[in-house]
């Protein structure tokens, strides 16, 4: 576990996984619901940005303020991330077009749905996994192969 990763090192592992479960935590009457975010930034103040379907509530029911958990993920990787932190509704509408304007497939998302951005500032991250499940398949697959030839090879010689 580690509860401070420098900055970079999270920006290119929340990169390579590029998939999050968003949970809106806190005891609030109305929470925002869970979502499977696929698409989000990290700026330089450690705020992670994103956006999810409008619920069909008011969003004035909600609290504008609230602790979010963001869970990292993605099969075949052999690590995952856990962020903490407080999570926050932007209204500006200013934020999210520019947000919007990054990307064309931002845009035609924007188009077929309404969204509300959330800016989360981490506070914690729990990283959980090896080393090893972080490299290449490829590089893996050249371990195993000279481990079982060189395994074979020490074999032949005992014999």
């Amino acid at each position: 576990m580690n509860t401070s990763l420098p900055g970079k090192l999270l920006k290119r592992k929340l990169s390579e996984l590029n998939s999050a479960l968003f949970f809106a935590e806190g005891d609030a009457l109305f929470k925002l619901p869970n979502h499977l975010v696929t698409e989000m930034e990290l700026n330089d103040n450690g705020e992670i940005r994103f956006v999810i379907p409008k619920p069909a509530q008011d969003l004035e029911a909600f609290d504008k303020e609230f602790p979010v958990r963001l869970e990292f993920f993605k099969k075949g990787i052999g690590y995952r991330l856990k962020v903490q932190g407080k999570g926050e509704i932007v209204v500006d509408a200013a934020e999210m077009e520019k947000w919007l304007a990054v990307s064309e497939a931002r845009q035609e998302k924007a188009r077929n749905e309404q969204l509300i951005m959330i800016k989360v500032m981490v506070k914690f991250v729990d990283y959980t996994g090896n080393i090893n499940g972080s490299f290449p398949s490829r590089l893996k697959i050249a371990s195993k192969l000279s481990d079982w030839l060189f395994s074979a090879k020490s074999a032949s010689i005992s014999v």
